[in-house]
C-alpha cells in the first residue's frame, strides 16, 4: 500500500466507509500525498498523460489569439486579466504571453497574467516556466484570493480533476458507491443514498454507473463573482448531460492515468496517479447561466482551431520552410485530427458584457450553444445565437 492508502484506511478503520469524493480529493489533493500537490503530476512524452500543451506551442498561439479577439471586442481595456488554474509548471502561461508579444503587441501590453495556485511545488515550477515575464506574470493561492477582474479566465483540463461521487443504480434503486476495508484492502461498497442528484437519469436501464461532481457548480459560480467583464474559457474532454449519461455508456467515464497507461481502478496506487472523469457541459453552462453570465459558445476542439486559427494557419503556410515551422505545423495537424484531440476535447465559454450578435471566432462554427447542450436556461440577455456556418455542413 502507498502511504496515502495506509492513512485512508485507517480513517476507515476509524469511522466507517469513505464516500468517493472523498477519496478522490485525498488521492489527488493531500498536501502531502495528493498526485497534483506533491509535485508527482507528470504530462507529456515522459509523463502520465498527453495534453494539448504537450503538443507544442501552437495550443497557447491560438488562445492568444482568441485573448486578442476578446481585448478588442472589450474596447481594448488598458488593463487585460487573463487568469489561468491548473497551470501545471506554466508551459502554457508561457506559450501565450510569447504569442502575445510578438504576435499581438497591443493586447501584451495591457495584459496581466495571472496563475491561480495553491501548491508551493508547483508555483515554483512555474516561476521557473515564466522567468521571462517578471512583469507579467502573478500568483494568487485561491479564487478567493482573487481581486474582480476584466479579461479571460482560462482552464485546461481542470474540472475533470474536480473530485466526484460515484452512483449506482442497480433494481431500480440508486446507491451511493463508498470506499471501504476489508482484510486490510480498499474495497467498493454500495450504499443506500437518501440525496441523490436531480441530474442522473432517473429512470436508466439495468445497472449503471455515474458520476456527479458537487463541486463544479460552485466553482464555476465562484469564477463568475470575480470576474466584470470577458470570457470563461475551459477547455476539457466531456459531454452535454444527455450524451454523458446516455444509457449505453452504463460504466461511467472514470479513468485513471499512469505512464500513458490507462486503468479503471482509482483504490490502486492512489495518490500515485491521476484520477479523472468527463465533464457534464450542461452543468457547468447552467451554472454559469444561475450566476448571470451568458452562453457564448460550445463546440468540440476541431471547430474551435478552425475558427480561432485561421489566420494564424494561413501564416504558418506563407512562413518559410524551418524545423519551427515544421514542428508548428505538426502540432497544428494534431491538434485538429478528428481520431485524436480535435474531437475528443470541447471548449465551452461563458461570457459577461460581451456583445453576443457575432460570435468569437472559436464558436464561428458550431451549432448554438444552448440547442447542443440541452439547457432550459436563456442561453444570452444580449442578443440571439447566430446560426450555425459550419464548414462541410
Amino acid at each position: 500500500m502507498t502511504p496515502l492508502a495506509e492513512q485512508l484506511a485507517a480513517e476507515i478503520a476509524a469511522h466507517g466507509p469513505m464516500r468517493f469524493d472523498r477519496y478522490m480529493a485525498r488521492a489527488l489533493f493531500d498536501p502531502e500525498h495528493g498526485y497534483y500537490a506533491s509535485g508527482r503530476a507528470r504530462i507529456g512524452r515522459e509523463g502520465d498523460f498527453y495534453t494539448n500543451v504537450s503538443v507544442g506551442r501552437v495550443f497557447g498561439r491560438v488562445i492568444a489569439a482568441q485573448c486578442a479577439e476578446i481585448w478588442e471586442r472589450l474596447d481594448r481595456p488598458e488593463r487585460f486579466d487573463i487568469v489561468e488554474q491548473g497551470a501545471n509548471d506554466g508551459r502554457f502561461a508561457a506559450d501565450v504571453l510569447e504569442a502575445l508579444r510578438d504576435e499581438h503587441p497591443p493586447c501584451f501590453t495591457a495584459v496581466s497574467y495571472t496563475l491561480v495556485e495553491p501548491f508551493s511545488r508547483n508555483a515554483a515550477a512555474q516561476r521557473r516556466t515564466l522567468h521571462l515575464f517578471p512583469d507579467k506574470a502573478r500568483w494568487a493561492e485561491s479564487l478567493p484570493a482573487l481581486s474582480s477582474f476584466t479579461g479571460v479566465h482560462f482552464t485546461n483540463e481542470y474540472p475533470d480533476a474536480l473530485p466526484v461521487r460515484l452512483f449506482v443504480r442497480r433494481d431500480e434503486i440508486w446507491l451511493e458507491r463508498h470506499v471501504g476495508l476489508r482484510e486490510g484492502q480498499l474495497v467498493f461498497e454500495d450504499l443506500v443514498c437518501a440525496d441523490i442528484p436531480e441530474s442522473l437519469p432517473l429512470d436508466a436501464p439495468g445497472e449503471f454507473l455515474a458520476e456527479f461532481c458537487p463541486e463544479a457548480a460552485p466553482w464555476l459560480a465562484g469564477v463568475a463573482a470575480k470576474l466584470t467583464r470577458g470570457v470563461i474559457l475551459a477547455v476539457d474532454y466531456g459531454f452535454p448531460r444527455e450524451q454523458l449519461y446516455a444509457p449505453w455508456r452504463s460504466t461511467g467515464t472514470l479513468a485513471c492515468y499512469r505512464a500513458q497507461k490507462r486503468d479503471e481502478n482509482p483504490l490502486e496506487s492512489p495518490g500515485e496517479k491521476d484520477i479523472t472523469t468527463h465533464v457534464d457541459f450542461t452543468g457547468l453552462a447552467e451554472a454559469g447561466l444561475d450566476a448571470g453570465l451568458d452562453l457564448a459558445g460550445f463546440t468540440d476542439q476541431y471547430h474551435f482551431l478552425v475558427g480561432a486559427g485561421t489566420a494564424l494557419l494561413l501564416s504558418m503556410e506563407a512562413a518559410p520552410a524551418s524545423p519551427q515551422h515544421a514542428a508548428d505545423l505538426r502540432a497544428f495537424k494534431s491538434l485538429l485530427h478528428p481520431e485524436m484531440m480535435g474531437t475528443q476535447f470541447k471548449y465551452l465559454a461563458l461570457s459577461r458584457g460581451l456583445d453576443l450578435a457575432t460570435p468569437l471566432s472559436g464558436f464561428h462554427y458550431s451549432p448554438p450553444a444552448a440547442e447542443t447542450l440541452n439547457t432550459s436556461r436563456p442561453a444570452t440577455r444580449m442578443g440571439t445565437e447566430p446560426a450555425p456556418n459550419t464548414p462541410g455542413r
